[in-house]
């Protein structure tokens, strides 16, 4: 069995603007931070193996904030792969630039699949769909093989820790991957397609897969165990006066972490001495 944990990045500065983000590298807000945190904190007692986000630093930072709560990954740190294939769609012309127009005709088109973005590097969702396929299947390929050759060796710790893959990405690749996920001839005997689901900020999905087999013909048990997962926002309350917009920097709020440590030492020594009063108050 192999176990697929799926979360969008945490909002990030191109979201706040609304613009197309796509390839652009758009770091995360402080809000986003936050989302991340609690993304990790509904995912807490996942024993991941593998993490593997995008190349963009919106993912990167996700996956961290993500690790950073997991209780495993505090005692068995494991290291971040970054593949160019989890990108987001490529929007040419319209990269960086403001999506308000675009973005109302994409998300209510009766067919999203009609859009064809123009310029240098712009992709349709078929270019898409064919890296999420490129990927899914080199992944699957791939603990195929290690199951065959642990199998072989008779080595049975790989069934006994069963993978679990944490990927961080982003929501129209996210749509497109679990779209290869329900057409790869290897997973289910009935083709279908994935209906496009605008996704919230660090939404989770996790799938699991319950069988491997040597004939690709043959297909897979899946199973979705979190859908669209967003239970971890409930009651996350933007920080305010712009700081929750603003760009998410870990080295600022290590800094912030200190003042604000300082800050409750000074706090409670003021309420231990609470109540006592002033020494010269009895003159």
């Amino acid at each position: 069995m192999i176990t697929i944990t799926i979360v969008r990045h945490g909002e990030s500065i191109g979201n706040v603007q609304q613009r197309w983000q796509g390839h652009t590298n758009s770091p995360l807000t402080n809000f986003g931070a936050q989302q991340a945190e609690q993304a990790g904190e509904a995912l807490k007692h996942e024993r991941f193996t593998s993490v593997i986000t995008s190349d963009l630093i919106r993912t990167i930072s996700t996956a961290e904030l993500i690790l950073s709560r997991n209780i495993s990954f505090s005692t068995n740190p494991i290291k971040l792969y970054s593949e160019i294939r989890l990108r987001e769609q490529h929007f040419g012309y319209f990269e960086d630039k403001s999506n308000t127009l675009p973005v109302k005709y994409a998300l209510t088109s009766p067919d999203r699949r009609l859009i064809k973005f123009v310029g240098e590097g712009a992709e349709s969702l078929e270019d898409v769909f064919n890296r999420a396929m490129s990927f899914l299947s080199d992944l699957l390929s791939y603990y195929q093989q290690q199951q065959k050759i642990n199998s072989q060796q008779k080595d049975f710790s790989f069934h006994q820790g069963h993978p679990h893959i944490l990927i961080v990405s982003h929501s129209i690749f996210i749509n497109e991957i679990l779209n290869a996920l329900l057409i790869h001839k290897t997973i289910l005997r009935n083709q279908q397609q994935w209906q496009f689901i605008p996704l919230h900020n660090t939404s989770i999905f996790t799938i699991k897969i319950h069988t491997f087999n040597d004939h690709e013909q043959e297909p897979l048990h899946v199973e979705i165990i979190k859908n669209n997962y967003i239970e971890h926002l409930r009651g996350l309350v933007r920080q305010q006066g712009g700081i929750g917009s603003a760009i998410y920097d870990p080295k600022q709020k290590k800094i912030s972490s200190f003042f604000q440590k300082k800050q409750q030492s000074s706090i409670r020594n003021d309420s231990q001495n609470e109540g006592l009063g002033d020494p010269m108050d009895e003159d």
